[in-house]
């Protein structure tokens, strides 16, 4: 029978060298501390960089949300954009002058302002008794006249859009002079020219609100080119229609 010590020398096996770890000499062990130390490491660094995913892209969905924001023209203030017309289509920024009336599409310097609209201020304006009056005086909607207000100029008396329109409900300068507005910026008397230009619109297009609200936008010529409500009065008419909507909503709940 053969002993094991000359049978392990047949297979001829040199055994593994270890050396004392002051000695400089490299040992083919690798302890088991240093694997331990080992996947640390490797556990550490996976989670330094799924922080800085995450911390990534919580900068990009801010960043995002910043994007959302909009610079008011007039106060220079940053506000959310928060519209209850928030579903209209097109864009009313298009400028067409209309040679056969006064009216040209203007775009207001505060009606592009997107803030948030309370319930309380879609029941109650600082010049409720002007719209009030100038309804009953052309037998029409005081949410109409409300409504074309706000989309115009927010209610601001002293707003000027690049276009030249002035007021409350933006009258043209020769539109104002035609429905006997002798101050512009005087609130009651631009509201009731406005509620005139608009009663006007309303004789005009047989009661076609939309149509009525496209020429008071546009101009009348505009209107009748188009054969409807061109393109680029989407916006406004639907923006109208929906503070006009908001208004009569506030009102009706108390």
């Amino acid at each position: 029978m053969i002993s094991t010590v000359s049978y392990l020398n047949t297979l001829n096996i040199k055994p593994i060298k270890t050396y004392p770890e002051n000695s400089g000499r490299e040992t083919t062990i690798t302890s088991f501390e240093k694997v331990l130390s080992d996947k640390k490491d490797q556990v550490s660094k996976k989670s330094t960089k799924k922080q800085e995913k995450t911390e990534s892209n919580a900068d990009t969905t801010n960043t995002k949300v910043e994007d959302t924001r909009y610079k008011d023209p007039v106060t220079g203030k940053t506000v959310m954009y928060i519209d209850v017309a928030e579903k209209t289509t097109g864009d009313s920024n298009n400028a067409d002058t209309d040679n056969n009336d006064n009216n040209t599409v203007k775009k207001s310097s505060s009606s592009s302002s997107k803030s948030a609209v309370s319930a309380s201020a879609m029941k109650k304006t600082k010049y409720d008794t002007y719209f009030k009056e100038a309804a009953k005086k052309y037998n029409i909607s005081e949410s109409l006249l409300k409504a074309i207000a706000k989309a115009e100029s927010d209610f601001d008396p002293n707003c000027l859009s690049s276009a030249g329109a002035m007021g409350v409900m933006q009258l043209m300068p020769e539109t104002a002079k035609e429905l006997g507005v002798d101050d512009p910026y005087d609130p009651e008397q631009n509201i009731m020219g406005g509620a005139k230009c608009i009663a006007q619109k309303l004789k005009e297009f047989n009661g076609d609100i939309k149509l009525a609200l496209a020429a008071y936008n546009a101009g009348s010529g505009a209107v009748r080119r188009n054969g409807g409500v061109p393109s680029y009065c989407n916006t406004y008419v639907n923006r109208v229609l929906s503070y006009k909507e908001a208004f009569e909503t506030a009102n009706a709940v108390g």
